[in-house]
């Protein structure tokens, strides 16, 4: 939930503390997310070398005190773009030290057979703080302003630290390898994500995705405080609507895995998230009715892309031994949030250059061309998940040859 908070709360305070303009929100979520695309693939091979806990406990730690820092910041009266600049990529690499490590630490807690259960569940948690954050972080920057929303997200990293502390299952200690080499553990990686068949169109269409969401994301809070005449308060409760669909496909996705073949669940769900989008530029007309549309549209785009994500992180993890886990999320989220990085810098500038709303259609038509990789891949064909990586592979190659 404070995730939630900050990802309104920060643009929020660009925006109306500081006064910035596309460009600016553009370069604030690209400093947010360019560590995926430096440390990812580092930090992917560091945590196969450890236990995992740890490693998210003390990410968090830190995360409290940088965004803690922007409240107090501005109560001192120095707050700026550079510092915001700054404050974010450091919370950004401590976001890439935790995504790693937790996708890789959920396959230790629970058997193969209950992943797309625990996926599922922790993707319901998500979609539960994504439903309470923007609304609450809308109504205290309506009431306090922006920076002092994010006093709560720092506080929220101290219950998460409390409650990781709190798991009693032991972690196995990772198997030390022959000979370490970080260079070449990093090429294994990177080689096993772009050679698996199926990890390689997951990459493919979520980094493309990805590309297009920052890109749209870069732009959005800004479009809608000043093209759609939205206030903080709206603006949170908008986003908090699109969160049941979340909700809902979170809890939805195991029922239809087990009544539908596992692939065509998963091309159903991404042709409706990725297509979602196309909304958001759509909608004219009084802010009452802008609210509406956008926040019920994105109930579906939501719905389809949290169906989707458990989907597509439990073939993740089926496919690939866990010797390799932590490597193989590195270089997926190299590729998902690395790109979409670069997104954010990209629908700074276009925005800047030929205006909100027609470089927010640019991202959305975009998004909707990023699903036809998928169509020619051999996932749609997928009718179960695999029971290990062995079974996988087998099936890729009876498709090729069929």
């Amino acid at each position: 939930m404070g995730v939630q908070v900050t990802a309104l709360a920060l643009p929020l305070t660009a925006v109306l503390a500081l006064n910035a303009g596309p460009e600016e929100t553009g370069g604030l979520r690209f400093a947010q997310f360019v560590p995926f695309l430096f440390l990812s693939l580092l930090f992917g091979v560091w945590a196969d070398r450890r236990r995992k806990r740890p490693l998210m406990i003390g990410a968090n730690v830190v995360r409290c005190v940088l965004i803690g820092l922007v409240p107090l910041l501005a109560w001192m009266d120095v707050l700026n773009m550079w510092s915001l600049y700054a404050l974010a990529i450091g919370i950004g690499v401590c976001t890439v030290l935790f995504d790693v490590s937790w996708m890789s630490y959920v396959p230790t807690l629970v058997d193969k057979e209950h992943l797309v259960s625990a996926n599922g569940k922790v993707n319901s948690s998500f979609s539960v703080a994504d439903l309470a954050g923007p609304g609450i972080a809308g109504l205290i920057v309506q009431i306090f302003t922006a920076p002092w929303a994010l006093l709560i997200d720092s506080f929220s990293y101290l219950v998460s630290v409390i409650t990781l502390s709190s798991i009693r299952r032991p972690e196995p200690e990772p198997k030390p390898g022959a000979e370490r080499h970080l260079g070449r553990e990093i090429r294994e990686g990177i080689v096993f994500v772009t050679s698996n068949p199926f990890l390689r169109v997951i990459a493919t269409i979520g980094s493309a995705y990805n590309f297009c969401y920052m890109f749209i994301d870069a732009l959005f809070v800004l479009y809608c405080i000043r093209t759609l005449g939205f206030d903080p308060f709206t603006l949170g409760l908008t986003l908090s609507l699109s969160s049941v669909g979340g909700l809902l496909g979170s809890l939805a996705a195991g029922t239809f895995i087990k009544r539908f073949p596992y692939g065509r669940v998963y091309m159903v769900a991404v042709v409706i998230g990725y297509c979602g989008p196309l909304l958001v530029p759509l909608v004219t007309g009084p802010t009452w009715l802008a609210a509406i549309v956008i926040g019920g549209g994105f109930v579906f785009t939501r719905f389809g892309l949290s169906v989707a994500n458990v989907v597509a992180l439990s073939l993740r993890q089926a496919v690939t031994p866990q010797h390799l886990m932590a490597r193989m999320t590195a270089g997926m989220r190299t590729l998902l949030s690395g790109l979409g990085t670069l997104g954010a810098l990209a629908g700074g500038f276009v925005g800047a250059s030929i205006g909100l709303r027609e470089a927010i259609w640019v991202g959305a038509i975009a998004s909707a061309a990023a699903t036809l990789p998928l169509f020619f891949s051999i996932i749609p064909r997928l009718r179960k998940l695999p029971e290990n990586p062995e079974e996988a592979m087998e099936f890729a190659a009876a498709q090729r040859t069929a």
